[in-house]
């Protein structure tokens, strides 16, 4: 429902930089249904008005992206009201009145300035002025989202003047964001005959990517609902025994090769694990994917459950880590949406506590993770050999590939000779990617990370194995226990710009978990990052491009409540899929 007061229908707007009249021609739009982000308001001047005469408009853009109640109006000659005009042409008026009369939103998009720059010209202090005189009037505890102005070429010193001014408070404020329109204007279709009013397919257009912004920055997912039931351990608690790292099979060569859309292939690891296992950690990836899709591995006798192991789109190479149980028989599913080659890389067994095996290592989670390079800042090179913890005889990392300009992999090893065959991480060129591994340690305390192309790389690491260490790992069929596209775990309908999420992934007696964690479809590129709860560095799990769908491995530490945190960089979607959790010796 939309209830639309036309106060003008008139395209003939008011010069920018004039004097406000009396009786300024306005429009406002109402849209009462509620939304998940709540309630907003949206006040301008003659720039916003076209948006509410050009359908869609602003209003209906807001609501269709979660947003309601909607309030809107815009109006010719519309200013902040810090200097001399008519009431009605006050964005402060009707902040103050519908405040008085019960509308109070804690969200607020201001589109002002093309009128208040002219008063302002070059005087920074006064376009600082006339801003926070509205962040005044529209009072503490809520957050203001500003676009950036246009002007007719004489006046570009006056709109930079405001620009700049917004951009400061900006940069000052956490409850105040900005917006570069002149960047997206100068970029896309938005012909102008002043460089300030657009046309209707223009102001449609500015709807529609306004509303996308506004989301991007103010919406957060909220509680909705509590944890998922977690499943029961399929196998004894066991130990880690490093694998190689090994190619187990690669469908290009290997029968029994390429496989068609909607299948699943059996992947015998007997071979290459001890007796006993009851699991494994193996790189599992797709190439020369014919569509969308996505990997799933998992116990062949328990059948596939609801969750992903790497997800990738056509034409790809994608790939993660999966821990999977495995069957008696030392073989699992895997399974492809879309028709693919797949490639398998052993990286590790679980096997039981009781079979005493020389090999096997216990894990120690870190209590806040930690980055042990950024070659942003030390500079690239083709081989990376890293220190590691003392004492270490394996540690579980994450790894990122930072906009390489040619598409190539990561390879994370044990600084042997010889570089194995074998991938952790594939990208492509100018994305930023991430994955895990489970790595050995060299004799000389470090670990190796080998770079096929010229990229820059960060590594994170989350934990360490050796004999001595406190947890063993219980494996558990994959368990979807966070995804905020439909409320699993307790959040809906997505996960925020930098918030913080948590659920519970583990039961209260584990300290660390490891699963798979999914940046689905991001607004802008960003990262997810997951620990504990505690203190948190700047580390990150998965990381990916606006609208990437991306999968990670993670094992972390956890709270003592099996609870682990997730915060977002971008505003997108979350999932996370539980193989396992780690339960003291």
């Amino acid at each position: 429902m939309i209830v639309a007061a036309t106060l003008a229908m008139s395209v003939g707007f008011l010069a920018p930089g004039s004097p406000p009249v009396d009786g300024a021609l306005a429009n406002e739009e109402f849209h009462p249904g509620p939304g998940p982000f709540g309630a907003i308001t949206v006040i301008g001047d003659s720039v916003m008005q076209g948006s509410l005469i050009y359908g869609p408009t602003i209003g209906e853009q807001l609501a269709w992206n979660g947003w309601g109640p909607v309030r809107v109006r815009a109006g010719v000659g519309y200013a902040t009201g810090a200097f001399p005009i008519t009431t009605e042409a006050r964005a402060t008026y009707w902040i103050e009145r519908w405040r008085q009369e019960g509308w109070d939103p804690e969200h607020v998009v201001v589109n002002l300035g093309a009128n208040d720059s002219g008063v302002c010209n070059r005087d920074l202090a006064c376009a600082r002025e006339a801003i926070t005189h509205v962040v005044d009037a529209i009072g503490p505890g809520r957050t203001v989202w500003w676009p950036q102005i246009t002007r007719f070429p004489l006046f570009d010193h006056q709109a930079d003047t405001w620009n700049l001014a917004l951009q400061q408070i900006a940069d000052e404020r956490a409850d105040f964001f900005t917006w570069n329109w002149p960047a997206v204007m100068a970029s896309g279709p938005f012909p102008s005959p002043d460089n300030t009013h657009l046309g209707p397919d223009g102001y449609r257009l500015r709807s529609q990517s306004m509303a996308r912004e506004v989301t991007a920055d103010l919406a957060e997912g909220i509680r909705t609902g509590g944890d998922v039931d977690l499943p029961t351990p399929t196998g004894e608690a066991s130990e880690l025994v490093p694998v190689g790292p090994v190619r187990v099979i690669d469908t290009r060569e290997d029968p029994p090769g390429h496989r068609p859309a909607n299948s699943t292939m059996i992947v015998d690891v007997s071979d290459h694990v001890p007796a006993g296992t009851t699991a494994v950690a193996a790189y599992v990836s797709a190439t020369n994917t014919g569509a969308n899709g996505f990997l799933t591995a998992y116990d062949c006798d328990a059948g596939r459950p609801l969750a992903s192991s790497a997800n990738y789109l056509g034409g790809q190479t994608r790939g993660a880590v999966a821990i999977t149980p495995i069957s008696a028989t030392g073989t699992f599913c895997l399974y492809t949406l879309a028709d693919a080659d797949l490639l398998v890389d052993l990286q590790a067994a679980f096997v039981p506590s009781a079979a005493a095996n020389p090999d096997a290592v216990r894990f120690t989670p870190l209590d806040t993770p930690q980055r042990l390079v950024d070659t942003r800042e030390t500079g690239r090179r083709r081989i990376l050999e890293l220190d590691v913890p003392a004492g270490a005889d394996v540690v579980a990392v994450s790894l990122t590939a930072v906009l390489s300009d040619e598409p190539g992999f990561l390879t994370a090893y044990p600084c042997t000779a010889e570089v194995p065959l074998i991938a952790t991480v594939n990208h492509l060129t100018g994305e930023i990617i991430s994955g895990a591994a489970f790595v050995p340690v060299s004799d000389s305390g470090t670990i190796c990370i080998y770079s096929l192309a010229d990229v820059d790389v960060t590594v994170d690491l989350t934990g360490t194995f050796d004999g001595g260490g406190d947890l063993v790992f219980e494996p558990v069929p994959p368990t979807r226990t966070i995804d905020t596209r439909d409320g699993t775990g307790g959040w809906n309908p997505l996960h925020g710009q930098y918030q913080t999420i948590d659920a519970r992934v583990a039961p209260p007696e584990a300290a660390a978990v490891s699963g798979t964690l999914t940046l689905v479809t991001p607004y802008r590129a960003g990262f997810l990052s997951a620990w504990g709860c505690g203190d948190r560095e700047d580390t990150a799990n998965v990381t990916g491009l606006a609208g990437d769908v991306l999968a990670n491995s993670v094992t972390t530490g956890i709270s003592g409540e099996g609870r682990m945190c997730v915060l977002a960089r971008a505003a997108g979607s979350t999932v996370f899929d539980t193989s396992g959790w780690w339960v003291p010796a």
